[in-house]
Protein backbone atom coordinates (compact mmCIF):
# COMPACT_ATOMS: atom_id res chain seq x y z
CA UNK A 1 0.00 0.00 0.00
CA UNK A 2 1.31 3.74 -0.69
CA UNK A 3 2.26 5.36 2.37
CA UNK A 4 4.87 8.38 0.81
CA UNK A 5 2.38 11.36 1.43
CA UNK A 6 5.33 13.68 1.04
CA UNK A 7 5.67 13.01 -2.43
CA UNK A 8 2.33 14.64 -3.79
CA UNK A 9 3.98 17.77 -2.43
CA UNK A 10 6.75 17.17 -4.33
CA UNK A 11 4.63 16.45 -7.06
CA UNK A 12 3.09 19.54 -6.91
CA UNK A 13 6.27 21.74 -6.63
CA UNK A 14 7.78 20.35 -9.89
CA UNK A 15 4.22 21.26 -11.76
CA UNK A 16 4.14 24.46 -10.37
CA UNK A 17 8.02 24.91 -11.30
CA UNK A 18 7.12 23.89 -14.33
CA UNK A 19 4.22 26.10 -15.34
CA UNK A 20 6.22 29.18 -14.06
CA UNK A 21 8.82 28.40 -16.42
CA UNK A 22 6.37 28.63 -19.08
CA UNK A 23 5.16 32.04 -17.58
CA UNK A 24 8.00 33.18 -17.99
CA UNK A 25 9.32 32.06 -20.87
CA UNK A 26 5.86 32.90 -22.53
CA UNK A 27 3.30 30.28 -22.82
CA UNK A 28 3.45 30.61 -26.77
CA UNK A 29 6.97 30.52 -27.13
CA UNK A 30 8.78 27.07 -28.04
CA UNK A 31 10.24 26.54 -24.48
CA UNK A 32 6.81 28.37 -23.00
CA UNK A 33 5.08 24.99 -24.60
CA UNK A 34 7.25 22.77 -23.62
CA UNK A 35 7.35 23.50 -19.84
CA UNK A 36 2.99 23.43 -20.10
CA UNK A 37 3.32 19.64 -21.39
CA UNK A 38 5.51 19.06 -18.96
CA UNK A 39 3.40 20.74 -16.33
CA UNK A 40 -0.08 19.05 -17.95
CA UNK A 41 2.03 15.35 -17.72
CA UNK A 42 2.53 16.24 -14.13
CA UNK A 43 -1.00 16.88 -13.39
CA UNK A 44 -2.48 13.81 -15.20
CA UNK A 45 -0.08 11.72 -13.31
CA UNK A 46 -0.80 13.45 -10.09
CA UNK A 47 -4.26 13.21 -10.51
CA UNK A 48 -4.09 10.05 -11.04
CA UNK A 49 -2.10 8.95 -8.20
CA UNK A 50 -4.01 10.27 -5.90
CA UNK A 51 -7.23 8.69 -7.03
CA UNK A 52 -5.51 5.44 -6.92
CA UNK A 53 -3.72 5.99 -3.96
CA UNK A 54 -5.31 8.27 -1.73
CA UNK A 55 -9.33 8.51 -2.69
CA UNK A 56 -10.11 5.03 -3.48
CA UNK A 57 -8.96 3.76 -0.32
CA UNK A 58 -10.69 6.49 1.52
CA UNK A 59 -14.21 6.54 -0.48
CA UNK A 60 -14.51 2.58 0.38
CA UNK A 61 -13.63 3.08 4.19
CA UNK A 62 -17.33 3.96 5.91
CA UNK A 63 -15.26 6.33 8.16
CA UNK A 64 -13.66 8.46 5.83
CA UNK A 65 -16.41 8.11 3.01
CA UNK A 66 -18.43 11.26 3.67
CA UNK A 67 -15.65 13.21 4.67
CA UNK A 68 -14.67 12.56 0.68
CA UNK A 69 -17.21 13.01 -0.71
CA UNK A 70 -17.91 16.65 0.44
CA UNK A 71 -14.57 17.21 -0.09
CA UNK A 72 -15.07 15.75 -3.98
CA UNK A 73 -17.75 18.28 -4.00
CA UNK A 74 -16.02 20.99 -3.07
CA UNK A 75 -13.30 20.00 -5.73
CA UNK A 76 -15.69 19.41 -8.31
CA UNK A 77 -15.83 22.66 -9.42
CA UNK A 78 -12.36 23.79 -9.30
CA UNK A 79 -11.61 20.44 -11.69
CA UNK A 80 -14.41 21.48 -13.76
CA UNK A 81 -12.54 25.44 -14.16
CA UNK A 82 -9.36 23.68 -14.60
CA UNK A 83 -10.27 21.56 -17.50
CA UNK A 84 -11.60 24.50 -19.24
CA UNK A 85 -8.68 26.50 -18.72
CA UNK A 86 -6.12 23.85 -19.52
CA UNK A 87 -8.39 23.00 -23.01
CA UNK A 88 -8.37 26.81 -23.64
CA UNK A 89 -4.79 26.97 -23.55
CA UNK A 90 -4.03 23.34 -25.73
CA UNK A 91 -6.16 24.54 -28.05
CA UNK A 92 -4.92 28.19 -28.02
CA UNK A 93 -1.13 26.74 -28.54
CA UNK A 94 -2.73 24.87 -31.81
CA UNK A 95 -1.19 26.51 -35.20
CA UNK A 96 -3.16 29.50 -36.45
CA UNK A 97 -5.19 30.15 -33.07
CA UNK A 98 -6.34 33.57 -32.91
CA UNK A 99 -6.34 33.17 -28.99
CA UNK A 100 -3.07 33.13 -28.56
CA UNK A 101 -2.99 36.87 -27.03
CA UNK A 102 -5.02 35.55 -24.05
CA UNK A 103 -3.06 32.21 -23.18
CA UNK A 104 -1.04 34.51 -20.78
CA UNK A 105 -3.83 35.25 -18.73
CA UNK A 106 -5.48 32.03 -18.82
CA UNK A 107 -2.14 30.64 -17.49
CA UNK A 108 -2.51 32.57 -14.71
CA UNK A 109 -5.82 31.54 -14.01
CA UNK A 110 -5.29 28.30 -14.65
CA UNK A 111 -2.35 27.84 -11.62
CA UNK A 112 -4.45 30.06 -9.27
CA UNK A 113 -6.99 27.76 -9.42
CA UNK A 114 -4.72 24.57 -9.39
CA UNK A 115 -3.20 26.85 -6.19
CA UNK A 116 -7.26 26.43 -4.73
CA UNK A 117 -7.24 22.70 -5.45
CA UNK A 118 -4.05 21.77 -3.72
CA UNK A 119 -4.81 24.25 -0.68
CA UNK A 120 -8.14 22.24 -0.47
CA UNK A 121 -6.80 18.76 -0.76
CA UNK A 122 -4.27 19.39 1.57
CA UNK A 123 -6.70 18.72 4.62
CA UNK A 124 -6.89 15.75 3.57
CA UNK A 125 -3.62 14.54 4.43
CA UNK A 126 -3.93 14.08 8.07
CA UNK A 127 -6.73 11.89 7.44
CA UNK A 128 -5.29 9.84 4.78
CA UNK A 129 -2.44 9.38 7.57
CA UNK A 130 -4.43 8.52 10.20
CA UNK A 131 -6.46 5.97 7.78
CA UNK A 132 -2.84 4.22 7.19
CA UNK A 133 -2.14 4.43 10.58
CA UNK A 134 -5.84 2.58 11.50
CA UNK A 135 -5.41 0.38 8.83
CA UNK A 136 -1.83 -0.45 9.85
CA UNK A 137 -3.09 -1.08 13.28
CA UNK A 138 -5.91 -3.21 12.75
CA UNK A 139 -3.53 -5.40 10.09
CA UNK A 140 -1.25 -5.82 13.20
CA UNK A 141 -3.95 -6.75 15.76
CA UNK A 142 -4.31 -10.63 16.35
CA UNK A 143 -7.51 -11.99 15.02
Amino acid sequence: MFQDIDVFSHYEQSLFEDLEKAQRAGITSEAGREAFSNAMTELDQLVEDKETQIYSHLAADPLTRDYISRLDGQIHGLSSRIDILRTHIELGLMDGSDERPNLDPSLHRLMRQLRARFRREAALMPIYAGWLDRSANQAAAPH
